[in-house]
């Protein structure tokens, strides 16, 4: 099968509100070379204490034994639009699921010193997520399992997020999955309808036979530079797209779903993993047709492979949703997003690869533009509430 590779040049915007995508040709087109984006640069990074406490004024220990306000666990970054302002979000928090853990996001400083290639932190604030009653929202796993009352339930884990500004934050939900918007306050104000075969496979009857796969829902959230388009994009393949084997559903075929803010029409894009054992961790807008994408495998020190960052491309994309099923793929003809491979965050030059490479890079953002005209992508990096494990951030430039 002849494959081939269209990328096209394009302006970065920093800080936008909504969404739109980026693609590529038929059945998954091959890289190319790194060199022929530019040279990025690695512009610093710093470690902190798992011991960090957050501001929400909570106290006392989990289920886990773990301190209720714990800084920590850290799945997504963006910039505010503000100096060296950004949101980040912790996820559902420690044991996977296993704590009542009151879900959460923080306004934090970021700022970037070239002299020692350091990054200066500074904990903002701290706000906490609540359904429309007002009511906690919280990682417990236990909880969802077990919910059988009409209404939402109110267990959570925030994967994604993207600043509104004074309007609010876009937040992805990978239990539901969900694509939520919260008031800047961290109040749950509104929930964009997602297809019934995204719906989770373990609540629907008969169970395992479509729908997202427990713990591979929706990952990434993107907001396009005009604001009216989000994209979620799912961690890995949905039931109908992969196959359940020793408790997992494995595949190479991921959906994004693209949702048109003002009217609430949605379509869908094929996106391939680089193979089983890698998952989409966030996507990024990057202009009219192109994303960045983080992947990653599941490992960590010498055991990890695959820790990338991709420019994915989305023009002439294909709408799959009429296809029950691409587990063999999209279907014929189809354009599918293309992806170009950015940084290999396992390079030995930048400090996160062999025996202490860590797990989990879980989100990007763009930063302020850097004085020389380059983007500044900030990440950020989860460490589970693990005592053992810091908190990561990193800084880049990149020529976009």
């Amino acid at each position: 099968m002849n494959r081939t590779t269209n990328f096209r040049t394009g302006l970065l915007h920093p800080q936008s509100l909504w969404l739109a995508a980026t693609c590529s040709l038929v059945i998954f087109q091959g890289l190319i070379s790194q060199s022929a984006l530019g040279q990025v640069e690695f512009l610093g990074s710093t470690k902190l204490s798992s011991e960090l406490v957050d501001k929400s004024g909570l106290s006392g220990k989990l289920e886990t034994n773990t301190p209720i306000n714990a800084f920590g666990g850290l799945s997504a970054i963006d910039y505010t639009g503000s100096e060296n302002r950004y949101v980040v979000l912790s996820d559902r928090g420690p044991g996977d699921g296993a704590a009542s853990f009151p879900c959460r996001f923080h306004f934090v400083n970021l700022k970037l010193n070239p002299t020692d290639r350091s990054i200066e932190f500074q904990l903002e604030s701290t706000s906490m997520l609540r359904d429309a009653t007002g009511k906690s929202m919280t990682g417990s796993l236990s909880q969802l399992k077990s919910w059988n009352e009409p209404g939402r339930c109110p267990s959570y884990d925030p994967e994604g997020i993207r600043s509104l500004g004074n309007t609010g934050m876009i937040i992805s939900d990978e239990y539901g999955p969900y694509i939520d918007l919260f008031s800047k306050e961290g109040l749950h104000t509104k929930n964009f309808a997602l297809p019934s075969t995204f719906a989770l496979s373990e609540k629907q009857s008969p169970a395992f036979v479509q729908g997202a796969f427990s713990n591979r829902g929706i990952e990434g959230v993107a907001l396009s530079p005009d604001g009216k388009t989000i994209i979620g994009a799912m961690q890995g393949p949905l039931v109908q797209d992969g196959r359940i084997e020793k408790k997992k559903c494995l595949g190479v075929w991921a959906r994004w779903i693209v949702i048109d803010v003002a009217s609430g029409k949605t379509k869908q894009w094929a996106y391939r993993l680089d193979d089983e054992s890698t998952g989409l961790s966030e996507v990024l807008w990057v202009d009219a047709n192109r994303f960045l994408v983080l992947e990653r495998d599941s490992n960590s020190g010498e055991s990890a492979k695959i820790k990338r960052i991709y420019l994915a491309d989305a023009t002439g994309a294909s709408d799959i949703s009429q296809a029950s099923s691409i587990r063999q793929g999209p279907p014929e003809g189809s354009v599918v997003l293309g992806k170009t491979l950015l940084i290999d965050l396992l390079n030995p030059a930048y400090g996160f690869s062999g025996a202490d490479a860590p797990e989990k890079p879980e989100g990007i953002t763009w930063g302020p533009k850097l004085p020389d005209g380059r983007r500044l992508l900030m990440l950020c990096f989860d460490n589970d509430f693990e005592p053992t494990k810091p908190t990561i951030f990193a800084a880049f430039a990149v020529p976009l």
